[in-house]
């Protein structure tokens, strides 16, 4: 299983931001090392889903709408990541494979798809968060 950038950038960016203080979007792509192109993107995204808001101006940038922990990771995990990206091999597409009978792999990584969902279901952003230095403290 593997993460798609989007997911992989929104979980770095919500794990870095607060609710009390706004982080740019050029400070969260230097110290996240994410492309600004993407952080925009990304932070576009999570802005219409409800989980930050963006502020204007010289002391603006992005910060959490809600408490971390009211933040479950697999929501955001769902929200950028398609199931069916997540499986190596064609589980949920048209067109049944001709040994899915007999194939093991599926049931394999059926089981570790729900181990995966039930492990990220226990955690919110408040148990995976980062605190990064405030730059314009130093």
């Amino acid at each position: 299983m593997r993460l798609n950038a989007a997911t992989n950038g929104a979980m770095r960016i919500l794990m870095a931001c607060r609710t009390d203080r706004p982080l740019s979007m050029p400070a969260m792509a230097r110290r996240l090392s994410l492309s600004e192109a993407l952080v925009l993107k990304t932070c576009n995204e999570l802005m219409l889903a409800g989980y930050l808001i963006g502020q204007r101006g010289p002391r603006g940038g992005y910060r959490l709408a809600k408490a971390p922990e009211k933040i479950n990771a697999i929501e955001i995990i769902e929200l950028f990541e398609p199931q069916e990206n997540l499986f190596p091999c064609r589980l949920h597409q048209a067109g049944e494979c001709r040994i899915v009978t007999l194939c093991k792999l599926r049931a394999a990584c059926e089981s570790a798809y729900r181990a995966f969902r039930e492990e990220l279901a226990r955690l919110t952003i408040a148990d995976l968060a980062i605190d990064l230095p405030d730059e314009r403290a130093a």
